[in-house]
């Protein structure tokens, strides 16, 4: 008897295309009988990668609503491009939540209380608040975003490339929020509880489809969308619970992302600290390789990185990067890559605009790869 056909995620996994969009036809048909004269045809017979001109890759930028082509005032430019973002990440203003402590503990000088917000009847959302025995700066808090991985690292359980940064900040007596980010750690899926679905992100034992990602963008939404909104309902938590006034922001890689784009669409922050972003989106997927948590379509046909950090001036920026975190087989990071100090450049002509250049600045980390500088952080912040 003949053995029954592999099912499609078998194969899949077996020739290394788990998830690839094959039909069930291109696989075959288990109740197609063998035939004595089925013979595979001699794979020399076939088109080879070394035949074909591979050297493709889109470099169509026409950022229609960039600082550099505006010929308006600054203002109207701030409102052009901050109306254009929101209709690009498909952000909805979020209405403020309530949260509800689940537990408590203490480490050293500083009490870290888990917190958990309901968005809406199929969503809760967990973050980590770390309350110094001795606050620095009363009614001004830090929200520390974390970047690929999870948040239990940035908040001490273990150490990664965020080197505890949420833990350290509240041990030098700063009053430090850190959420868990969709897609990530207790949020890997955000369908877990209904085996019918998947929206999941980086932690699948399926392989990564990034359903959270690819799902959201039929819907008009984008994850960085969804994830500033969180955000600013943490923000809005925390200012309505503790009286918080100013909220200085540190983030790295995704985080450091997230740390440009968050400001832009919030009136409570002061202080930006992001490490391992900045340069151009055009790279950061053919070129460094990124995960797609990034992605936002659409984004080049009006504006760069560049152009959403210089909707926060005059609040002062900090950009930080490795020095060894540039572009090479080894690295899915690559955030100090050639574009970055075109980037800055950019910036910096916003920033003067503003009569606020000085309050851009840039550190590099010297045998350093993606990861903090713990003590450049701390003397900024």
């Amino acid at each position: 008897m003949q053995d029954a056909a592999p099912s499609r995620r078998t194969f899949l996994k077996t020739v290394g295309l788990a998830g690839a969009g094959l039909s069930a036809g291109a696989l075959g048909s288990s109740s197609r009988p063998a035939r004595a004269d089925d013979a595979d045809v001699d794979g020399a017979f076939f088109v080879r990668p070394e035949e074909l001109t591979l050297k493709h890759h889109l470099d169509r930028a026409a950022r229609r609503l960039s600082f550099g082509q505006w010929m308006e005032s600054p203002e109207a430019w701030r409102e052009a491009v901050r109306k254009k973002l929101v209709e690009l990440l498909g952000f909805t203003p979020p209405e403020a939540r309530p949260a509800r402590r689940i537990r408590t503990v203490r480490h050293g000088d500083v009490t870290i209380e888990a917190w958990v917000m309901r968005i809406d009847a199929t969503l809760s959302v967990p973050a980590y608040l770390l309350v110094p025995a001795k606050m620095a700066s009363p009614g001004r808090a830090v929200m520390a975003i974390h970047g690929h991985g999870a948040v239990e690292g940035p908040v001490g359980q273990y150490d990664d490339y965020h080197h505890r940064f949420a833990l350290r900040l509240a041990e030098a007596g700063r009053l430090v929020l850190c959420p868990a980010l969709r897609g990530f750690g207790p949020l890997a899926n955000l369908s877990a509880g209904d085996p019918r679905y998947a929206l999941d992100y980086w932690g699948s034992d399926r392989g990564r489809q990034f359903t959270l990602v690819t799902d959201a963008f039929l819907f008009g939404q984008t994850l960085v969308g969804q994830t500033v909104e969180d955000l600013l309902r943490w923000e809005a938590w925390l200012a309505g619970s503790r009286g918080v006034e100013t909220f200085d922001v540190a983030g790295i890689s995704y985080g450091g992302d997230l740390a440009i784009v968050y400001p832009a669409l919030s009136g409570r922050v002061g202080k930006i600290y992001s490490s391992g972003s900045l340069g151009s989106f055009s790279v950061i997927f053919s070129r460094c390789y990124n995960a797609p948590a990034h992605c936002v379509p659409g984004v080049l046909e009006w504006m760069d990185r560049s152009d959403i950090a210089g909707l926060s001036a005059p609040r002062p920026i900090r950009l930080h990067y490795g020095a060894l975190d540039v572009p090479g087989p080894d690295n899915n990071s690559a955030s100090y890559n050639e574009t970055v100090q075109p980037s800055l450049d950019e910036l910096k002509a916003i920033y003067r605009a503003s009569d606020a250049e000085d309050r851009v600045s840039l550190h590099v980390t010297p045998k350093s790869h993606h990861e903090f500088d713990l003590e450049d952080l701390l003397a900024y912040l």
